[in-house]
C-alpha cells in the first residue's frame, strides 16, 4: 500500500532539487530529477562515486526519453512484466555525459513497482543509483540508509523495497542479449 503522504513528501522534495532516498525493486536507492545536475554532482559526492559510471534513469514510459536513443526499441522492453530489467541503449549525441559517464550508451528502466511509477509520475524521469558508498554494499533496510547516508539526504521515504532479492537485470536494447541475470 502506497501512503499518499510519503509519496507527495518524496515527490515535493525532488521536484525542489533535493535529493532522496527511495525503496526499489530490491534495495535502497539515490534519486533526483534526471535533468538537475547540481543534485546529480551531490549524488556523486554523497556516494564518493566516479562520473564515469553514469547512472540508470527511471522513466515509466521509455518514450519520455526518445530524443536520446540511438536505435529502435524492442517490444519486450515496453511490455515486460516481473522483475524489471535495465536497458542499455545507444545514446544520441545529445544526451549528457554526466547521465552515461561518458559511455556511447544511457541505461534506462521502465518502472512497474507501483510506488516508483507514482513517483515518476509526479517528479519526471529520476536517475537511480543504490544507496550506499561506492565500493559497500546496498541498503537493504531504511534505517541502514538513515544511519549510513541520512545526514546528507534531504529527505528518506518511508516506502518499502519490492521485495526482489536480486538487483534488475540488464538487457542490450539493440540485440536483445542478458547482459547480467
Amino acid at each position: 500500500m502506497i501512503s499518499l503522504s510519503d509519496l507527495n513528501n518524496t515527490a515535493n522534495v525532488i521536484v525542489s532539487g533535493g535529493v532522496v532516498a527511495i525503496p526499489t525493486e530490491g534495495v535502497w536507492g539515490l534519486s533526483c530529477q534526471f535533468n538537475n545536475f547540481e543534485a546529480v554532482h551531490r549524488v556523486i559526492r554523497i556516494k564518493t562515486r566516479a562520473p564515469e559510471k553514469g547512472f540508470i534513469i527511471l522513466v515509466k514510459e521509455f518514450s519520455e526519453l526518445a530524443n536520446w536513443y540511438g536505435c529502435r526499441l524492442r517490444a519486450e522492453a515496453m511490455s515486460e512484466i516481473g522483475r524489471p530489467s535495465t536497458w542499455i541503449i545507444p545514446a544520441t549525441p545529445d544526451c549528457p555525459d554526466l547521465l552515461t559517464g561518458g559511455r556511447e550508451t544511457l541505461a534506462v528502466r521502465r518502472v512497474t513497482m507501483p510506488f516508483l511509477k507514482a513517483l515518476v509520475d509526479r517528479t519526471g524521469p529520476l536517475i537511480s543509483t543504490s544507496a550506499n558508498v561506492s565500493g559497500r554494499p546496498a541498503c537493504m533496510h531504511r534505517y541502514e540508509v538513515m544511519v549510513r547516508l541520512g545526514t546528507h539526504l534531504d529527505f528518506v521515504s518511508r516506502a518499502r523495497p519490492q521485495g526482489y532479492q536480486k538487483p534488475s537485470t540488464i538487457r542490450d536494447m539493440k540485440t536483445g542479449a542478458l547482459l547480467r541475470r
